[in-house]
């Protein structure tokens, strides 16, 4: 029985192979022009012409540039579009569930959108609020005796919490700690999830602000809770770090 073998000459889009080829071309574009790739991220690109900088960043084929000189990112779009087929969708409001504000000297990013489609489809956009995401005295375990809820629903409601994180270091540990019972989750975990519904209810205007500010220095502040898990006694750790007036980079993980 012959078999015959096919050798595609340009990936198609759909295929396994098509996002990988798609950043190796455009890896290779930006190196031409002079860009340097980040270390710590294989999607970050950044270039400096004398005073000015020029940053580009990949989510498959969606680019975000920015810069602190206008023509310089002008120059760049208008050199992408005669080489890709690209479309200029101007300054950026929106992305990847992400809302964007940009004022004068001031970004505040939050996923207001998204956090009213959680409560929607939790049916919770009528409950009451509450002021902080998880009760600081209740201690959650796996044994905990309490009926078993369903495991689909309560890991449909930590996936959404989790991308939520993204733009609130505010839930990042509550949520973080009721995702380890996702596959022994008893009433006692989703009623915990469902308080954090509640907290966000009535936060979900809550996001990240960065301001243009002075005293741009770097600040980290980092803790453990000291064999805070009652089921293996391990601790939790967690962190975050500003550089000028907001938060970039924070965790909380065992």
């Amino acid at each position: 029985m012959k078999k015959t073998i096919y050798l595609l000459k340009k990936a198609l889009y759909g295929l396994k192979q098509a996002p990988r080829a798609w950043y190796s071309r455009i890896d290779v574009h930006l190196l031409s022009l002079g860009f340097v790739k980040s270390l710590s991220e294989a999607t970050l690109y950044v270039k400096h012409k004398d005073d000015d900088i020029l940053i580009v960043s990949l989510y498959v084929d969606d680019l975000l540039v920015t810069g602190n000189n206008i023509m310089l990112v002008e120059e760049f779009k208008q050199e992408m579009m005669q080489v890709f087929e690209m479309t200029d969708l101007g300054l950026m409001t929106y992305f990847l569930g992400m809302e964007v504000k940009q004022g004068k000297n001031e970004v505040f990013i939050c996923q207001k959108k998204y956090a009213k489609e959680i409560l929607k489809k939790f049916q919770m956009e009528e409950c009451k609020t509450v002021s902080t995401p998880m009760n600081q005295k209740e201690k959650l375990s796996k044994e905990d005796g309490d009926d078993k809820t369903d495991e689909g629903y309560y890991r449909s409601l930590i996936g959404c919490l989790m991308y939520l994180t993204a733009t609130r270091p505010d839930i990042l540990f509550p949520v973080s700690l009721i995702s380890r019972f996702m596959n022994c989750a008893s009433e006692v975990h989703l009623r915990a999830a469902k308080r954090i519904l509640r907290y966000i209810q009535g936060t979900v205007n809550y996001g990240v602000k960065f301001e243009k500010c002075q005293n741009f220095k770097l600040y980290g502040f980092s803790d453990s809770d000291w064999a805070g898990s009652i089921d293996d006694m391990k601790s939790t750790l967690g962190y975050y770090f500003s550089l000028g007036s907001g938060v970039f980079s924070w965790c909380s993980k065992k």
